[in-house]
């Protein structure tokens, strides 16, 4: 059976309505004001698409796959499992295997949760009030911008889309305010692949420990950059909090394992504070896994990694063929992709009517829209992680050369 069959499968058993539909709020409208239009947009289109490019996550591993990459400490751990509560903090050794990846942090230096997005809410919320005010650098996953702005008064800076999404620190330093708290990032950076070079986290640390502000980053889509990425901000900033997990370049989210690493252990057990109102634990069987994934980060990564490569050379090639609908930029990201889309409908009407249509399931940039700094709406974005992926933009390709007439 074909890998797009298999998926095809996985479809609820009831029927799609066909046929075009202009933009509605409550189907989720690419660019409107819905707190999480991302989340309306897939709710409305995921049951139509047999042909999915809107994930950003890799090609997962099943479970006996998965266990076949364990030492044999790791399998007696699996063998031997209690399904009781886990340690709050994480297991120590699940801890210590996430302190190894930077330096010179321990395990009391790491707090595992229930996936990266409790990880940044539950850090914002601990370094966050009324009486502060952040910066937020935009586009970001939406959720983690309505946590700083349910909690303080935010400014948003805009990547620039016509300097290869670059951020500007003249911007930075403009949007700081005598109460400024915190700056929350996210890179390497999704929808736009953006990565942060050394030179420019450097400068952004050097204006943080100036003005005493924290440092947050996303850092989910490290193990899927294609290389430009600076070091986790932890590793060289005091203040700097790096947040991470499994669900992304190791194609593992229903594990449900995130992380965040921060110097300061009193900000830390604020951190388990808030978390405690969220989830108690993490599942026992999540860490013995994650730390299984993390031991064989390499061979899982290299895996993956391919997999995003040959989609990427297949999308390049996609465009190359129908310059008329897009303008590739270079992809900082084997994730995913975010071309210019330039047919006369624009970027929103063209991803609704291939869903409606074609049961093609791709992203406008309108959902990452922010009402902190503009994004810009002529984008697509474009999941390149999964076996899927390939037959998923062939059959783009087909669509595309239908609609030109050839």
């Amino acid at each position: 059976m074909s890998v797009s069959l298999d998926i095809a499968a996985l479809a609820p058993d009831r029927p799609c309505r066909t046929g075009f539909e202009a933009p509605s709020r409550d189907t989720g409208r690419a660019g409107g004001d819905e707190a999480f239009a991302l989340a309306a947009f897939l709710a409305r289109w995921t049951d139509c698409a047999h042909h999915a490019l809107a994930a950003s996550d890799s090609q997962t591993l099943p479970l006996a796959s998965l266990l076949r990459l364990a030492d044999a400490e790791d399998l007696r751990r699996w063998s031997g499992l209690g399904l009781g509560y886990s340690d709050p903090r994480g297991a120590h050794w699940l801890r210590g295997a996430i302190a190894a990846r930077h330096a010179g942090l321990a395990a009391e230096d790491v707090l595992v949760c229930a996936g990266v997005q409790e990880a940044v809410t539950c850090v914002l919320r601990s370094l966050l009030g009324p009486a502060d005010h952040a910066v937020v650098v935009v586009p970001i996953y939406r959720p983690s911008e309505l946590a700083v702005t349910s909690l303080c008064a935010a400014s948003g800076v805009a990547l620039d889309p016509d300097r290869g999404w670059r951020l500007d620190l003249d911007q930075i330093a403009a949007a700081l305010r005598p109460n400024t708290t915190l700056v929350l990032i996210n890179f390497p950076n999704s929808p736009t692949g953006a990565a942060i070079d050394a030179a420019t986290l450097e400068g952004l640390i050097a204006l943080c420990r100036r003005r005493g502000l924290w440092l947050v980053n996303d850092e989910v889509y490290r193990q899927t950059d294609t290389g430009g990425s600076a070091r986790p901000v932890v590793d060289g900033y005091e203040r700097g909090i790096s947040i991470n997990g499994l669900s992304k370049g190791f194609g593992l989210p229903g594990l449900r394992v995130g992380w965040a690493c921060c110097r300061d252990r009193d900000v830390l057990a604020r951190v388990l504070a808030a978390k405690s109102l969220l989830s108690s634990c993490v599942a026992a069987p999540s860490e013995v896994l994650a730390h299984i994934a993390l031991r064989a980060e390499r061979r899982i990564t290299d895996w993956t990694r391919s997999i995003g490569r040959r989609n990427q050379r297949r999308l390049h090639a996609l465009i190359a063929g129908h310059p008329e609908f897009f303008e590739m930029e270079t992809s900082g990201n084997l994730a995913f992709a975010f071309p210019r889309f330039r047919g006369p409908e624009g970027a929103e009407r063209f991803a609704l009517r291939i869903a409606a249509e074609a049961g093609l399931l791709v992203l406008p940039s309108g959902l990452w829209h922010s009402p902190l700094a503009p994004v810009p709406g002529d984008r697509l974005r474009f999941g390149l992680g999964h076996l899927a992926s390939g037959t998923a933009l062939g059959h783009l390709s087909a669509c595309l050369a239908a609609r030109a007439g050839r």
